[in-house]
């Protein structure tokens, strides 16, 4: 049998790669959080985490690319937060109501993200709108809004599309929240988000 001769204690590579590839977004979300996105550089998040700039290139294209990957990352932990939430509420909270709460939930996870504005605006700049909502709109659709009606509207039957509709318009208005220039119009769009999460919910209860 052959003898493993691995440093004791050692980490698998695959563990190694998965945790220098998070070390390196993280270093993403921290220059965006305290200077913007245009000082996210290779070299500079090279120097960020003491690798080199060619071990950069093994994980991600381009800049572009670890931008784009440090934006899916904080949506990723923004659809656990709410998958999380969604779990927690009691069975038998009224729809509107759950609705109301989970999208708070959301709203608030991602204002406590200090980079998750800045890298949705450059997603955006980057990324078409078909392309993200299949990268992460299928998450938001599985995870959160089928889950959401088989728990609380039990006896709806959702086409598919309705859900895809739902998913992609609340996206949107959420993102307009997010990038909205000043706390008036934050108000605003939030409250408008709302009004529409709550029509659009009430719209597909209905139609059971």
């Amino acid at each position: 049998m052959k003898e493993d001769t691995a440093p004791k204690g050692a980490r698998p590579r695959q563990q190694r790669a998965i945790e220098t590839r998070a070390s390196l977004l993280s270093a993403v979300e921290t220059i965006v959080a305290q200077e913007g996105t245009q000082a996210v550089t290779t070299t500079r998040v090279a120097s960020d985490t003491g690798v080199a700039v060619g071990t950069i290139y093994r994980y991600f294209a381009d800049r572009d690319a670890m931008l784009l990957a440090a934006y899916d990352t904080t949506v990723a932990r923004l659809i656990d937060t709410c998958h999380a939430a969604l779990e927690d509420l009691e069975d038998g909270t009224p729809v509107e109501d759950a609705a109301r709460h989970l999208l708070g939930v959301y709203l608030e996870a991602a204002e406590a993200m200090p980079a998750h504005a800045g890298l949705l605006a450059t997603m955006r700049l980057l990324r078409p709108i078909e392309v993200d909502r299949t990268s992460t709109g299928d998450r938001v659709i599985t995870d959160l809004v089928a889950p959401f009606f088989e728990r609380f509207s039990r006896d709806t039957e959702v086409n598919p599309l309705q859900l895809q509709l739902l998913g992609a318009a609340l996206g949107t208005m959420v993102d307009l929240y997010l990038v909205a220039p000043t706390q008036s119009d934050r108000a605003l769009v939030r409250a408008e988000t709302e009004a529409y999460l709550l029509f659009m919910v009430e719209r597909i209860v209905e139609e059971r």
